[in-house]
């Protein structure tokens, strides 16, 4: 006796198919899973074969695995309407390649499945890339200026006797300054001047009291501050300027 032949309505993804779908994407945290009547309807086979939600499945073991309980327990009575088998079966060939290819690719190149490897012509050697360019930032210098032990004179007064100079480097500097007893803390601006008292190089920062020492982090470009004599202003917001000298070295 001749055999039956398969009915239109016959599984068609088959025991590779669930095999490789049912285990390739575990998303435990169900990301991106549609609701149920959804996936009931998939079983069903009720959507149009261009809807994204059978896309998902590829992506997802535990929404194809229960599609396919669902197809298991229907009973042949209360199946959809016939499907051709032949549109299920390109749909099913297509799923297994991208899944396998997606799979080799991941293996060989480290990347996850789905993203795109580089290619290289066959008999042509691969392209030499050039390593990036080594920065050439040069990182900032910490500085530490202790403004306690100097006298200090507000900007406007008459001039003061010299006194002792605080030295900078050039360049970017990562300055922290001591003030003197008696400065409050709060909102601090930072300037070096030259001999004229225009600023060249100038910073904020917030002045905060660390070992009974009101103490303030600023940074200041001095890539372009000529060397030697210079002064250094510093005042807390809203307040008058005190002049230190200062020098670049």
């Amino acid at each position: 006796m001749a055999q039956r032949p398969p009915s239109p309505d016959a599984d068609v993804f088959g025991d590779d198919l669930d095999e490789v779908l049912g285990r390739a994407n575990p998303n435990p945290n169900r990301i991106g899973c549609p609701p149920r009547d959804t996936l009931v309807e998939l079983a069903r086979r009720t959507r149009p074969m261009d809807d994204p939600a059978y896309q998902h499945l590829l992506k997802c073991s535990p929404c194809y695995r229960e599609v396919r309980a669902l197809q298991t327990q229907a009973a042949p009575a209360r199946r959809a309407p016939r499907v051709a088998p032949a549109a299920w079966m390109a749909l099913a060939a297509a799923l297994i390649l991208m899944v396998l290819v997606g799979g080799v690719l991941w293996q060989r190149s480290g990347q996850q499945p789905g993203l795109a490897a580089p290619v290289v012509a066959r008999n042509e050697p691969p392209a030499v890339v050039a390593p990036p360019p080594a920065s050439t930032v040069t990182p900032p210098v910490r500085t530490e200026l202790d403004l306690r032990k100097f006298s200090v004179f507000r900007s406007g007064e008459a001039q003061r006797p010299p006194q002792e100079v605080v030295t900078l480097p050039a360049g970017l500097v990562d300055l922290t300054l001591l003030l003197p007893v008696g400065s409050e803390p709060g909102a601090y601006e930072v300037q070096l001047l030259d001999s004229d008292l225009k600023s060249i190089a100038g910073g904020r920062g917030t002045g905060e009291v660390r070992n009974f020492v009101t103490t303030v982090r600023v940074s200041l470009d001095l890539t372009k501050a000529p060397k030697g004599a210079h002064q250094l202003a510093v005042r807390r917001q809203d307040d008058q300027w005190r002049l230190f000298a200062a020098r670049i070295e």
